[in-house]
């Protein structure tokens, strides 16, 4: 959306919605949402986004990046759940591929396996079939896939 002649947003609303970008990386659909609930118009929404980007305040892109960086480093979130989160969030196929390609493979795994040992320990340990099971399917519902979560298993489950 380019800038039509005379419409520009209101500045008490582009400086509140700095502020807020400014505090936390934001993707473009929180921004929305959260201009909407300001009371923002959609004409004046979209206004308000392009000046942030052009101002280098909003970038999905980057957004992505940090947010697969959180989650899946820090929140021992998997590749799926990421992923998923970040289409909930309208992120494009690309920022999303952009994202998470960005987090380093070899502190992806780490990760998951320091998710998988930490687990294991609440399930008291053990290699048996039904803490394998149990094991995988938490490590499931974290998002991680089961090529991933075989990996890990075989690696660091010895029988």
């Amino acid at each position: 959306m380019e800038h039509s002649e005379g419409h520009t947003p209101t500045p008490r609303l582009l400086d509140r919605a700095r502020r807020y970008c400014a505090a936390q990386e934001q993707c473009e659909h929180a921004v929305r949402q959260k201009l909407a609930a300001w009371g923002a118009e959609p004409g004046e929404a979209g206004l308000v986004v392009e000046s942030l980007r052009e101002e280098g305040y909003l970038d999905d892109v980057r957004y992505a990046r940090a947010f697969c960086e959180s989650k899946m480093l820090r929140g021992g979130w998997g590749r799926r759940r990421v992923e998923a989160a970040l289409r909930a969030k309208r992120l494009s196929a690309e920022a999303i591929a952009e994202g998470l390609s960005a987090v380093d493979d070899d502190r992806y795994f780490e990760t998951l396996t320091a998710e998988a040992a930490k687990k294991l320990r609440l399930l008291g340990g053990g290699s048996d079939a039904a803490t394998r099971q149990r094991l995988s399917a938490f490590l499931a519902s974290r998002g991680y896939t089961m090529e991933e979560i075989h990996q890990v298993i075989t690696n660091n489950l010895q029988q």
